[in-house]
């Protein structure tokens, strides 16, 4: 049996786990919010840089694309993990090392696309057999414009042959064959 010095120290005990749980979840909500902040600030100053206000959309996703083919280069990462907030985690690095996987390079471009276009952006990830002919997970970018989805993958656009061009603003149906045919893919919708 307890006594009411037990009791009151369980109601002390409880009240104490309690507050440290809210401790640590407002540190992590913290923490979120600002890599939030400076993913959104690295984006505006790319996007900043690279087009201007009056450009049309798709002028602003082209420069983009052809900003990041040109600026960024592939650097291969073991594995992938979609975890809560990958795709934020996954452009910052891109943007820090200047280099990455498809994964980073879709999350990087993405981003961009966001922040220049205001238009809703997903994040694509499955398989392609885009670039040897064989099937591989791979990640990519679309952009919803005027009520259609339209590719934007520059990562397989610098990199498979023959593509320059092939991989950019293509409407999604148009690359049923390297894009649609698999049924696993998943998306990723993108928010600052």
């Amino acid at each position: 049996m307890f006594t009411k010095a037990g009791n009151k120290f369980q109601k002390i005990m409880v009240v104490a786990l309690a507050a440290c749980v809210m401790a640590v979840s407002l540190t992590q909500i913290a923490k979120a919010s600002s890599s939030s902040q400076k993913l959104e600030s690295k984006a505006a100053q790319i996007v900043d840089k690279e087009v201007k206000a009056n450009d049309s959309t798709k002028k602003k996703l082209k420069k983009l694309f052809t900003y990041l083919q040109k600026e960024y280069d592939y650097g291969r990462k073991v594995g992938f993990d979609a975890y809560s907030g990958w795709e934020k985690d996954y452009a910052m690095e891109m943007f820090e090392d200047k280099k990455g996987s498809c994964y980073h390079y879709a999350a990087a471009y993405a981003f961009l696309a966001k922040k220049a276009s205001g238009c809703s952006t997903r994040i694509g990830i499955g398989q392609t057999d885009g670039f040897s002919g064989k099937l591989q997970k791979h990640a990519w970018t679309e952009v919803k414009i005027g009520g259609k989805w339209y590719v934007l993958d520059p990562n397989m656009d610098k990199y498979a042959a023959d593509s320059s061009g092939k991989y950019c603003l293509k409407k999604r149906n148009s690359l049923k064959n390297t894009y649609n045919k698999f049924k696993d893919t998943k998306y990723y919708n993108v928010a600052f």
